[in-house]
């Protein structure tokens, strides 16, 4: 049972009448026609008498008038809902990596709210495969991640922002003490790393690997949280982005190695799918990502 059926019925009631009905809808009479015959199959009563020329309703008919009447008003109740909704709501479906959700986002969502209370935020932390999966098939809005330079013909990227790789110890770690270190001067020294699909990860033991160094990996966690603290306790150095690490460095609990001979930069991208409508509530957030990380 279609509106657009509903709104033809209401005016042949309205009218009294097939072709005039027609006439003022756009419509062929054929059309008309087929529409309340299909109309009329689907309710298994009869809508109108058909006496002559003269096109008169039902009792089922003045009955089911009632009913199509609110189902229109309503219908074009929730239309103008729509048009006068101004300030977004509604679901913001986030996939993001753990670093990201823990350190970015925290601020970020505090303000949206505060400007956006109407939306619901939903926040979905995986991988970057898994989280690309979650885009693809519709089940996030958008896409944070923390990698290389990513392209997707399937995507639009929103924005891109960079941050460096660092190596970090605790205040009473002995590296503290080099004014610059290499990465042999890393031989033996225990390394709490994140998990094994961490592109930075991946990156940084190569290089050791090409370097001639083996790693002696201590200890390995998917919380970017739990690594600063096994860091701050002294159990051993890790390699985070520097933006997971601004409250520590700030109050001087972290400090920072200065590495002779390994420099990264990484970048954080978003990410929302082409063929995604760019709601309010989405484009809204955007705008704040925009206005607060890229200067």
């Amino acid at each position: 049972m279609e509106i657009r059926t509903l709104i033809t019925f209401q005016k042949i009631a309205e009218l009294g009448s097939f072709s005039e009905a027609a006439n003022q809808l756009g419509y062929s009479q054929s059309t008309v026609t087929m529409q309340i015959k299909q109309l009329e199959t689907e309710l298994k009563v009869l809508l109108f008498n058909r006496i002559g020329r003269r096109i008169t309703l039902t009792s089922e008919g003045f009955l089911f008038l009632k009913h199509a009447n609110a189902i229109i008003r309503e219908s074009q109740n929730a239309r103008d809902a729509l048009l006068q909704k101004t300030e977004p709501y509604g679901q913001l479906r986030i996939g993001i990596l753990e670093s990201i959700c823990s350190s970015l986002l925290p601020d970020l969502l505090q303000r949206y709210h505060t400007l956006y209370p109407e939306v619901t935020t939903i926040i979905k932390i995986g991988t970057f495969d898994e989280l690309s999966q979650l885009l693809n098939s519709d089940q996030i809005d958008l896409l944070w991640i923390f990698d290389h330079p990513i392209s997707d013909p399937g995507w639009i990227k929103v924005c891109t922002y960079q941050s460096p790789i660092t190596i970090v110890c605790s205040n009473e770690h002995t590296l503290k003490n080099l004014p610059f270190v290499s990465l042999h001067d890393l031989e033996g020294i225990p390394l709490i790393l994140t998990e094994n699909d961490c592109s930075y990860r991946t990156d940084f033991l190569s290089r050791l690997s090409a370097t001639g160094v083996s790693p002696t990996i201590f200890l390995e966690i998917g919380s970017t949280d739990i690594i600063k603290k096994f860091v701050e306790a002294g159990l051993g150095i890790a390699i985070l982005p520097k933006y997971t690490l601004q409250p520590e460095l700030v109050l001087k609990q972290l400090h920072v190695l200065t590495i002779s001979d390994y420099q990264l930069t990484m970048y954080g991208q978003i990410f929302y799918h082409k063929a995604k409508w760019l709601s309010p509530s989405l484009s809204c957030f955007f705008n704040l990502i925009k206005e607060q990380l890229i200067h």
